[in-house]
């Protein structure tokens, strides 16, 4: 990190990531509904179709209409869709959504648009056979995510029983709570896996933490990496520039999992960092003293946001 110098605005340098801003299935899932909408023949898309407002707003002008999702749903998403649609196109956004949605919405019969993330897909698959294979599924991550909740959609056993659970912290308190509190006692045969945008950090305490705790037990353990590999790259960029920045903005949507961790990570390496949907939430006082500004963004944030994050930055310190 530099040596602050108080009063030399001018002198500020502006840095970025080397890895940032959408990927992989950000911008499939953003190419398939520009491809698909029209304002003459609309997309329904279930909640929105990533996590950033301004990707979201550019999809509304091309003729996606956006309905309730798993976010704003606290019942059967798919039951309510296909009751408000009745007849026309759905898009699955590149979270997902679990096995009986997709049964209702085929069910009802109508036609399907699926941008879910491949890399959510690979962790959905996972989940189902973990669980076809006689394990209890343990999942890191939020369980209030609507990713996290569309891959517990797919822990379902053939009684239709869930064999899937999320807990949110892998420290070993926590998981010792977990085990002995676990419903009708903690299963000999689990499968672990995370919320594709976790740290790889978190994961790997996760595993050895539950077999440090489990190591006088008759255990059977499968562990799967379901990581992201773009948002863990895009991790450790933010994290080397941060080392060599005073400051950093993260750009990116403030409901977007993999944007808030990249605060996290930025903060965990002694940096300030803020976290920002747009310029105009930037403020004068935060740049006084600051020598260089790293900006990192998340994987649903355009190249767009970026430039407009940094524009106003510069107009704020005449740099």
């Amino acid at each position: 990190m530099t040596n602050p110098s108080p009063n030399k605005k001018s002198q500020l340098a502006i840095r970025r990531a080397t890895e940032m801003g959408f990927c992989m299935g950000v911008r499939r899932a953003v190419q398939i509904m520009e491809e698909e909408a029209s304002p003459d023949v609309p997309v329904y898309s279930i909640g929105e179709i990533v996590h950033n407002p301004h990707v979201v707003a550019h999809l509304r002008e091309a003729g996606v209409v956006q309905l309730p999702g798993p976010d704003d749903i606290d019942g059967d998403v798919g039951a309510a869709t296909a009751a408000t649609v009745k007849n026309g196109r759905v898009a699955i956004t590149a979270h997902g959504v679990g096995e009986k949605v997709v049964q209702e919405l085929t069910a009802a019969e109508l036609d399907l648009v699926d941008t879910t993330c491949p890399i959510v897909t690979r962790a959905q698959r996972y989940a189902q056979k973990f669980v076809r294979d006689g394990c209890h599924v343990l999942i890191l991550g939020d369980p209030g995510h609507k990713e996290v909740r569309g891959i517990m959609g797919w822990t379902t056993d053939a009684s239709g029983e869930s064999r899937g659970t999320v807990i949110e912290s892998a420290e070993l308190d926590d998981l010792a709570a977990l085990i002995s509190d676990f419903p009708r006692g903690f299963p000999n045969k689990v499968g672990l896996m995370a919320q594709t945008t976790n740290k790889v950090e978190d994961f790997a305490k996760f595993v050895s933490n539950l077999m440090l705790l489990q190591r006088n037990e008759n255990f059977d353990l499968h562990a799967v990496n379901t990581l992201c590999h773009a948002t863990t790259g895009q991790q450790n960029a933010a994290a080397t520039l941060a080392r060599e920045s005073d400051l950093m903005i993260v750009v990116g949507g403030k409901n977007s999992a993999n944007t808030r961790h990249l605060r996290e990570v930025c903060e965990a390496e002694g940096t300030r960092a803020f976290h920002v949907e747009g310029p105009t939430e930037l403020q004068s006082d935060w740049f006084y003293g600051i020598n260089v500004v790293g900006l990192a963004a998340g994987a649903s944030t355009p190249d767009s946001s970026v430039d407009d994050v940094e524009a106003r930055i510069r107009s704020l310190t005449g740099s």
